[in-house]
């Protein structure tokens, strides 16, 4: 039984077409990183006004955003390996059904199965599909070797067809052009590749890689055996290109153009040993060339083959190592996917011994001491990985790593040698400038990241919080959305949008800075939030939370209540303690100092002693109008907040002997005979008589 299906044979070739078209969009793409940026936002306080009552200011802290970067290790995705693999498969069976019959591959495929799964009988399911994805993996390679040289003929034939003319001297002229501009690009692509010419209007070598295998497969679309051949070439293009597996990349474009250029010297042999005298009646020779009998086709592709091995191995073999490589880099990231760790680590470590400086190995490696909190092995590896090319992410990591190691010098030479023309590392000098206390440097930079990138709120919030702290700039308004623009906006005082009734603040350090500035900015007319179930999800996180309830209150008229929150939070001792000390002084001596209030009558007497807790005018007109309860409780606040104030003790006598607490009345009595004996004189009449008719009321 052969495979005898012209839709199926379609198929093949349309999913053929289509892993080319996807491996043309990862190779411009750049396949996925190995490691991610990751924005860190940092709260930087700074001392100013916040507040200004009965002539005293109020100096307290308020917060910029600061960001920079981290650099974190990517999770890698299985993705292109099993579509890969699934490919291969297809593939393979397709080249197996299309030359043996169907019981002889199925037997053959469970017989190959069986003698792995029983020389690893001991071995895991992880273990055994490592090993199974691995030898399918070497079987793509080993077609991909393969195709590269059958798709070697397939530009020259091409061309050959292109040149075909009316006349034997037009055929001439055009094989000559085309020959020339086809053998001179691809030669200053191999000596770009090869010996480092420099030339940057050359041909990438992918290129030619692909525009040969794409030729090669519309050639023989309705070769069923060739088509088995190239899908599963193919599938081996998804893990490498995805993954960026350098070494693989390196390898099959090294591999592919000198299968090209030699088979561009041995093609005109070809043609002319063949079909000397059909060129000389210009006959459409492109359309027999695989019919060829002096001197087929296949054996030029032998000749290829022998010649290429030999070219390798005359260059070092650097394609066999490479290839070699991404073997290992691939068995490396199957292991990660499994979560075994220590063979990965293997896998990366044996593609290093074929290709020390390959990023991908020594990036795999870094991200695997990464996340195992290795940090010289990381810091190894990373520089390792940039011998070669300077990756600005994995300058940025290394930058990171020096820091944190107390090299601050070393970091900022690193990041110096990085590609300053992005703004990535320039913000990530400003940063380095700023702890070595360099700031006209760390404001050079701030700015210089934000004219590279005027449209990233990141850059434009740091450029704020750079001109108001280094500049001494006051900034213009902004009407960004990004909260860290506007919390450095409301630190620097400038007025942004009011704050949304409907804000919720996120896990987020922008959110929460936003959230503090905002209020201590707009006071009173900011909107009154949920503080306190935010604490509780929140408040590990910014433990300013609980001086900003404390603050919410007391500017929205409930200053006794304020104090008191406050004055808790003080002894928990939950935050910044002598900040929070300095601002209760503040309302105190604010809520205390003699105001003009509005008219108070019994409907607004409640109101006006919770606004206006320690005016004494407020509390003899406002208490005979509540109950003796609620006037006893604010009598007693008033006279707790301020014990030093003889003018207190009176008002609160009277209250509690209304409440029949006359040893708590003699004990306010005794201390203010001892304050103010001119005022004690003064109150005792009033006092004692008041005294009698709270006994004659114990009486009943």
């Amino acid at each position: 039984m052969r495979l005898a299906l012209p839709s199926f044979s379609k198929s093949i070739f349309y999913a053929c077409s289509t892993l080319l078209l996807v491996a043309l969009g990862l190779w411009i793409q750049g396949g996925q990183v190995l490691f991610n940026w990751i924005e860190v936002s940092e709260m930087i306080p700074f001392q100013k006004v916040v507040d200004t009552q009965a002539g005293q200011d109020l100096h307290s802290t308020v917060y910029f955003i600061r960001q920079n970067f981290q650099i974190q290790a990517a999770t890698l995705e299985p993705t292109p390996e099993i579509i890969g693999f699934v490919l291969a498969t297809i593939g393979l069976f397709t080249l197996l059904f299309s030359i043996l019959p169907a019981w002889q591959t199925m037997l053959g495929a469970a017989l190959w199965f069986g003698i792995v799964a029983f020389s690893l009988s001991d071995a895991s399911i992880p273990a055994l599909s490592q090993i199974i994805s691995g030898q399918v993996f070497s079987l793509s390679l080993l077609a991909l070797t393969g195709l590269s040289v059958l798709s070697s003929g397939s530009i020259p034939s091409l061309l050959l067809s292109w040149s075909q003319g009316s006349d034997v001297a037009s055929s001439k002229k055009n094989r000559l052009i085309l020959g020339l501009v086809w053998g001179v690009n691809l030669l200053i692509t191999f000596g770009n590749q090869r010996f480092d010419l420099g030339i940057r209007t050359a041909i990438p070598p992918f290129f030619w890689w692909l525009l040969a295998t794409g030729t090669y497969v519309y050639q023989n679309k309705e070769n069923k055996t060739l088509l088995g051949i190239s899908i599963l070439a193919l599938s081996a293009l998804l893990p490498l290109l995805w993954h960026a597996n350098t070494p693989g990349l390196q390898a099959l474009e090294s591999w592919n153009l000198i299968n090209q250029v030699v088979m561009g010297l041995l093609f005109p042999l070809f043609i002319f040993r063949n079909f000397d005298s059909l060129l000389a009646k210009n006959l459409p020779i492109h359309k027999v060339i695989h019919k060829a009998a002096l001197l087929p086709l296949h054996l030029i592709q032998i000749g290829v083959l022998i010649l290429s091995v030999g070219a390798v191995f005359a260059f070092n073999s650097g394609a066999y190592h490479q290839g070699m490589a991404a073997k290992e880099n691939y068995a490396g990231d199957v292991s990660g996917f499994f979560g075994d760790s220590q063979m990965a680590e293997i896998h990366y470590k044996n593609a290093t011994l074929h290709s020390r400086l390959n990023p991908k190995s020594n990036q795999s490696l870094a991200a695997l001491a990464q996340q195992a909190g290795d940090t010289e092995a990381f810091a190894y590896y990373v520089a390792a990985s940039q011998s070669i090319h300077k990756d600005p992410s994995l300058s940025i990591a290394l930058a990171n790593v020096f820091a944190a190691e107390n090299h601050p010098f070393d970091a900022l030479f690193t990041l110096q040698k990085s590609d300053q023309a992005d703004p990535r590392v320039a913000s990530q000098l400003a940063l380095q400038y700023e702890r070595l206390a360099i700031p006209d440097s760390a404001a050079y930079f701030y700015e210089k990241a934000y004219e590279l990138a005027p449209e990233n709120p990141l850059y434009k919030a740091n450029k704020l919080y750079s001109d108001v702290v280094y500049r001494k700039r006051k900034p213009d308004f902004d009407p960004s959305e990004d909260l860290a623009i506007q919390a450095n906006l409301l630190a620097a005082g400038i007025p942004t949008a009011p704050m949304n009734p409907t804000f919720i603040p996120k896990a987020d350090l922008r959110d929460l800075v936003y959230l503090y500035n905002g209020l201590f900015f707009w006071k009173e007319k900011a909107p009154i939030y949920d503080l306190t179930s935010w604490q509780r999800s929140l408040g590990d996180m910014f433990p300013e939370l609980e001086l900003l309830k404390s603050w919410q209150v007391y500017h929205h008229a409930k200053p006794l209540l304020a104090l008191n929150q406050l004055n808790v939070s003080i002894a928990a001792d939950t935050t910044q303690g002598s900040g929070m000390i300095g601002i209760l002084a503040f309302w105190k001596y604010g809520t205390a100092f003699p105001v003009k209030t509005p008219v108070i009558t019994r409907q607004n007497a409640l109101s006006m002693l919770e606004k206006y807790p320690f005016q004494v005018s407020v509390l003899q007109q406002a208490l005979p109008l509540v109950s003796p309860k609620k006037g006893y409780d604010a009598a007693l606040s008033a006279l707790q907040w301020n014990e030093q104030n003889p003018a207190f003790y009176p008002i609160y006598v009277q209250q509690a002997l209304k409440m029949g607490e006359i040893s708590y009345a003699d004990e306010a009595m005794e201390k203010l005979r001892k304050l103010n004996p001119t005022l004690y004189q003064a109150t005792q009449v009033s006092y004692l008589a008041e005294k009698q008719h709270a006994l004659e009321k114990t009486k009943f």
